[in-house]
């Protein structure tokens, strides 16, 4: 057990010393540590549980057991499946292949970044007798390491891992160096993204090229610097918006050739939320009013309601990016197309399995994102469910939401008493109930921004809804995998361990005898004769 003794209530904190503050420091990132790894050994225990009981041919389902208990482990802590399954497997390793390590771990001794560390580094090591010797090793030698950086800690585990087995230090993959575009970065602002791209040289100067050419189209009276018309320049490209090699001119001069140039249309639907009955809307907030034009000042008491935001100067937003600030609204509209989205009141259900494009558009506006507990992915790449299944539920929008196909194959199929089970109230809420039987409620994305889609949509039935008779079959619908995941990470630990030896084999020797090409062409034997031979 570890001593939080130290650890002060923060009303005490003004009567303690410097030297009492970073004890009191010390003795919270112990309890850290401490609590997270007991956090690492309980899910380890519900993964190896929940995996070691399922069917086997549930191995090769797409939603495996792995892949099912990460999303009930995420959904408990309100991450997404994929940390919450890289959080289980470091638990499991821990627990399976590093126990003194793990030691440490629980009394506090180490922390949750070196941890990581050990167990990243220590991944390719397959022979039971040399894991217990280097987890021992390394239980034996963390304590003198002192404080080092991310990169010495690195070195230090490297080394110790070399001394008993040379195949599984983790190396750099010295890979051949491809084009590549990445797009985004954790430093982006709001309303921009970062596009990165390697281009082989001769693309890459025909691009600029390009895009100094469409730049430079524009007269000198045009507001944009270099830099803006280049990146206008590329968006129009990258989008299809346009096919020439000239920008619109936006200086405004009647009589400048740049202004008959063809602006880019964007591929770009602005939704306007708008309301059906205007005559009892009047006193709920304008939550669809994306760029409010009065000042701070202007803005009326807001009512004494913390989940209610307030109704002026909303930003926008864009599906998988988030909030954009109202300035950059006008910039991002020019040249799109407009819908407006209705609010389907107390309307009845629609006559199909598939919604309506009216309806659709409602529903992923309401949610925003996926609506499993901890998932962002966005609406617009989501499937609309009905939560009770078609037709016993019907196509309304009291009975439809968003899920990414992740979630939705995983209500899907892993359901029933045991499984998965949604409830939707008219306002949109979900109420989850995991296989535990714990519930998790989550709102639609629209609730705070744009509280007006989130008004009730009628009521389809009383007290519990019907529930589905399910199929022995339904497992046989599931998309498969090739190969289990076991069987994936053994051939890829295979396959480093293989290329580590294979670098560390020394080249082979250089030949002395004359080349011959493959037209039985031999190289001249000048000897040691100096030039000109």
């Amino acid at each position: 057990m570890f001593d939080i003794s130290g650890v002060c209530d923060p009303d005490q904190l003004a009567a303690l010393t410097p030297a009492e503050l970073v004890d009191a420091v010390r003795a919270c990132a112990r309890a850290e540590n401490a609590a997270c790894a007991r956090k690492l050994a309980v899910m380890a225990e519900l993964f190896i549980r929940r995996t070691s009981l399922s069917a086997e041919d549930r191995e090769l389902w797409w939603i495996d057991p792995d892949a099912a208990v990460t999303a009930e482990l995420g959904a408990a802590q309100h991450i997404t499946a994929g940390l919450a399954s890289a959080q289980a497997h470091r638990g499991v390793a821990l627990r399976d292949r590093l126990p003194k390590v793990f030691a440490l771990f629980l009394a506090g001794q180490i922390s949750d970044m070196l941890v990581r560390a050990i167990v990243w580094r220590t991944y390719l090591i397959t022979d039971p007798a040399v894991m217990a010797a280097v987890d021992a090793e390394l239980a034996a030698e963390i304590s003198g390491w002192g404080a080092k950086s991310v990169a010495k800690t690195e070195i230090e585990i490297d080394a110790l891992v070399a001394r008993h087995d040379r195949d599984a230090v983790r190396t750099k993959k010295e890979s051949v160096i491809e084009p590549a575009v990445e797009f985004g970065s954790p430093t982006d602002p709001p309303g921009f993204t970062t596009i990165w791209a390697r281009l082989f040289a001769g693309d890459a100067a025909i691009a600029e090229q390009l895009m100094d050419q469409m730049a430079f189209s524009v007269c000198e009276d045009d507001p944009r610097n270099l830099e803006a018309r280049r990146a206008a320049a590329i968006t129009a490209r990258l989008t299809g918006a346009t096919t020439t090699t000239t920008l619109a001119c936006r200086c405004g001069n009647e009589t400048c050739p740049g202004t008959d140039h063809p602006a880019p249309t964007r591929d770009t639907t602005v939704y306007i939320l708008t309301d059906p009955t205007p005559e009892t809307s009047a006193d709920q907030p304008d939550g669809d009013q994306a760029d409010g034009d009065q000042a701070d000042g202007d803005q009326d008491k807001a009512p004494d309601h913390r989940d209610e935001p307030a109704p002026r100067a909303k930003p926008a937003y864009i599906f998988g990016a988030g909030l954009t600030p109202t300035r950059l609204l006008a910039q991002m509209c020019d040249g799109a197309r407009f819908r407006p989205v209705v609010h389907p009141g107390m309307s009845g259900p629609e006559p199909r399995y598939t919604p309506s494009r009216a309806l659709a558009e409602f529903i992923r506006c309401r949610d925003l994102t996926c609506r499993f507990p901890g998932c962002d992915a966005p609406a617009t790449l989501a499937d609309i469910d009905h939560t009770v299944p078609y037709p016993l539920g019907p196509t309304h929008a009291s009975n439809l939401k968003c899920l990414c196909r992740f979630h939705h194959l995983l209500k899907t199929f892993w359901t029933g008493a045991s499984g998965w089970r949604d409830r939707q109230y008219p306002d949109g809420t979900v109420v989850w109930t995991a296989p535990t039987g714990h519930t998790y409620t989550t709102q639609p994305g629209s609730r705070l921004l744009f509280p007006a889609l989130c008004a009730p949509t009628g009521i389809l039935w009383t007290g519990d809804p019907p529930e589905p008779p399910l199929s022995d079959q339904r497992g046989s619908m599931m998309p498969k995998r090739r190969n289990t995941r076991a069987h994936n990470r053994a051939r890829s630990i295979k396959a480093e361990r293989r290329r580590n030896r294979h670098l560390r084999q020394p080249p082979p020797p250089r030949s002395d005898t004359p080349r011959e090409s493959a037209t039985r062409w031999r190289e001249p034997d000048y000897g040691d004769d100096p030039p000109p031979f």
